[in-house]
């Protein structure tokens, strides 16, 4: 009988987590509540005080980390595929796949000048197909002040395993998913730097629904960014995703960013930021659209009323009742 109380108070307690899980507590889809922030009474973590203070703060650091986790992904991914013949120019025009494709061939490491300055080093270990790429090859690379003309460079190394391949990713129909591991960069611009590290790093391009190209990049562990000017940490990764109508001129672009905790060394604690309606614009430019929920204690609800006009609905008690709205822009949010 012992036993059989243990196995209930056990299955209350496991029943009790999956529901609170459901509701919106962190992984589960169920919480679609557009108005409520989400319920941060976790103890694991210290939550940033939102004031009507420091809300321009608190919005401006997490549009900068979530920047510098779009800048990652597309920075990387353009790194290794080729522009498709028919696609936006979404993909770096001077591209790794085909030095993947000389590694597959010789099995011999091959170094490769960047467009501009700089080296790229690929060696790896494909799977079994001499022809192309397949799923479970395996590459390490490593940059040497990599300029491609992009208007940054990138120094340091990471290895990338194929997980996922439909279509022929040199054409601009297929469906690539794969892992970077073990990275360890530097990508610089002239405005500024920006360093990741000690991080698994999932992208997922898809492009069979062209003229629509969706990348979305998930953090299979913690991620940590760092710049000039703070350090940005996500404990339990990050999820985004970034999607580009072709078929509109000028295109149209997406951006997403889901349930994401992370802590600015800068603020000190942790804040939650979720997207509750995509940000949308035309590319390379300002968004025109679009509302992120920050939630710590208290609410800063990022509200684009077009690329030239952002409101902040400062909650500082999270009663439901906005207590302040500020008025700034996008540039100035994102520093």
């Amino acid at each position: 009988m012992i036993i059989l109380r243990v196995l209930l108070a056990f299955a209350l307690v496991v029943i009790g987590v999956v529901s609170t899980v459901g509701s919106g507590g962190g992984g589960g889809g169920d919480y679609v509540s557009l108005t409520d922030p989400p319920v941060l009474d976790t103890p694991l973590f210290s939550w940033v005080d939102i004031t009507a203070a420091n809300a321009q703060d608190v919005s401006a650091t997490v549009v900068h980390a979530a920047d510098r986790v779009f800048d990652l992904a597309t920075t990387m991914g353009g790194q290794i595929f080729p522009s498709p013949p028919t696609s936006p120019n979404l993909l770096s025009s001077h591209s790794k796949f085909e030095l993947f494709e000389t590694v597959v061939a010789t099995g011999e490491p091959i170094t490769d000048a960047c467009a501009v300055s700089g080296t790229v080093t690929v060696s790896g270990a494909p799977a079994n197909n001499p022809v192309t790429i397949a799923v479970g090859d395996v590459f390490d690379l490593v940059f040497d002040a990599c300029n491609d003309g992009n208007g940054y460079s990138i120094d340091g190394r990471f290895s990338l395993k194929v997980m996922e391949l439909m279509g022929d990713p040199r054409t601009d129909v297929f469906r690539l998913r794969y892992v970077l591991l073990d990275m360890s960069l530097t990508v610089a611009s002239s405005a500024d730097s920006y360093t990741a590290s000690d991080t698994e790093f999932q992208l997922i391009w898809d492009s069979l629904a062209f003229p629509v190209i969706v990348l979305r990049s998930v953090s299979l562990t913690a991620l940590q960014l760092s710049d000039e000017a703070d350090v940005y940490s996500w404990p339990f990764g990050v999820s985004q995703s970034l999607t580009l109508n072709a078929d509109t001129l000028p295109i149209t672009t997406l951006k997403e960013a889901s349930n994401s905790r992370m802590k600015s060394d800068l603020l000190g604690d942790y804040l939650y930021y979720e997207t509750i309606m995509p940000l949308q614009g035309v590319d390379n430019q300002n968004p025109g659209s679009g509302e992120i929920l920050i939630s710590g204690n208290g609410t800063v609800r990022i509200v684009i009323e077009s690329s030239r006009s952002v409101r902040l609905e400062i909650d500082t008690d999270s009663d439901g009742v906005v207590d302040d709205y500020q008025y700034t822009t996008w540039a100035a949010l994102q520093g």
